[in-house]
């Protein structure tokens, strides 16, 4: 893998100023497209969240689930307009809210299959969690009340093969220190990949110096593998459908972030200062531009041999009113009561009550919350929310 690097870190820079030219994101609505025999791209609004769907005689299998409850339920109408076929699997390529979100629309009776590292975390889920997971779908709710989010899970540890109908898929596995269960879904039959959590287009991705989404040097030895299967279709965590060529765009960005962060650490310079002047600017018209000050921070550690940023995280509460909301709800600007201005991250963890899902919030509600400031770290798109409640 170093040999691969070094060979390849002038040819990435090269390929990455020339990527920079390009800008794709996706369409104002999702789309569902056939990119082989029964087989189906969900393709996210707005660079959102994809899906893989594989319809087989024996039931359909679904690679993640959408990111709001709306685009859960799109989802699963187009499913319904291509085979009465019912969900027997949902694989989850990476264990963030945009990608597992879904899952209590199909489950159960449907399995859900995730890495050994994912069931991990969830066997540590706060009530918080597991009651948000139960009544995230109001259709949903009867069924989930004596539910636990593990009871229909099928764990694995390095790699697992699934057949099912006469269809093979292979999930797959590159074990790092700190990839916390991100995993690849291989179609060798019709040369398709969902490429999960590092399969980024036109997308600046989304690693964070506490290593909760892995480095990117696990990324770069995920991306090295992935990319030697050569796939013909290659659906991204987010973006548009792509190919193999897509998958060493990610490693040339990588390489070029990287070597830009060590120059500045070769300089002497502070952390505070690499965040400032660190950015992807030779990827204008990327989604994402928020991420650079996690990137750099991330890769800051990184670099430097050091851990994951760990900190402690202090539960507060708020009453106040929403004055902005961005991204369909995920994004909250609040003004408390008592004057201040707060960004607030509605997860699809966050137990949302007196209102049917975030997709619904609205610049002028009331509400109160429960948040955590995590300590001597920076909450760069805004505090985490456990619990909502819109007020009348």
């Amino acid at each position: 893998m170093r040999e691969w690097l070094l060979r390849t870190m002038v040819a990435g820079v090269m390929a990455a100023a020339m990527a920079a030219s390009a800008h794709a994101i996706t369409g104002e609505k999702a789309e569902f497209k056939k990119v082989a025999d029964d087989v189906y791209a969900f393709i996210g609004k707005l660079n959102d969240a994809n899906a893989l769907v594989v319809v087989t005689s024996q039931g359909v299998v679904v690679v993640d689930t959408g990111n709001n409850p709306p685009e859960t339920r799109l989802l699963q109408q187009f499913i319904r307009s291509v085979t009465a076929q019912p969900v027997r699997y949902v694989i989850i390529t990476q264990n963030h809210g945009d990608h597992v979100g879904g899952t209590p629309l199909f489950v159960p009776p449907a399995l859900v299959v995730v890495h050994e590292r994912v069931a991990k975390d969830w066997a540590t889920w706060k009530p918080h969690q597991i009651k948000s997971w139960r009544t995230r779908f109001r259709e949903r709710v009867d069924a989930l009340k004596n539910v636990h989010p593990l009871d229909q899970v099928v764990s694995f540890g390095d790699r697992m093969t699934l057949r099912l109908g006469g269809k093979t898929i292979e999930l797959i596995y590159v074990d790092d220190l700190h990839n916390p269960g991100d995993i690849a879904v291989w179609l060798p039959e019709s040369g398709v990949m969902h490429a999960g959590f590092v399969g980024y287009i036109d997308r600046h991705p989304d690693i964070r110096p506490d290593y909760s989404h892995g480095t990117t040097w696990g990324m770069l030895r995920q991306l090295d593998v992935f990319s030697a299967l050569k796939p013909r279709v290659m659906i991204p965590a987010h973006g548009p459908l792509g190919d193999v060529k897509d998958l060493h765009a990610l490693t040339d960005y990588l390489l070029l972030a990287r070597k830009k962060v060590l120059a500045m650490l070769q300089q002497g310079l502070p952390l505070a200062e690499i965040v400032k002047q660190f950015h992807m600017n030779e990827y204008k018209g990327w989604d994402r531009e928020s991420h650079f000050a996690w990137i750099a921070e991330t890769l800051y550690r990184e670099l430097q041999g050091m851990g994951p940023q760990l900190a402690t995280l202090v539960e507060e509460r708020l009453a106040g009113t929403i004055t902005q909301v961005a991204q369909e709800g995920r994004r909250l600007t609040v003004r408390t009561d008592s004057g201040r201005e707060l960004r607030l991250r509605i997860t699809s963890d966050t137990d949302i009550a007196g209102a049917a899902d975030r997709s619904v919030l609205k610049a002028g509600m009331k509400v109160s919350a429960l948040y955590v400031v995590p300590q001597g770290a920076n909450a760069a798109l805004g505090f985490d929310v456990y619990e909502l409640t819109v007020t009348p």
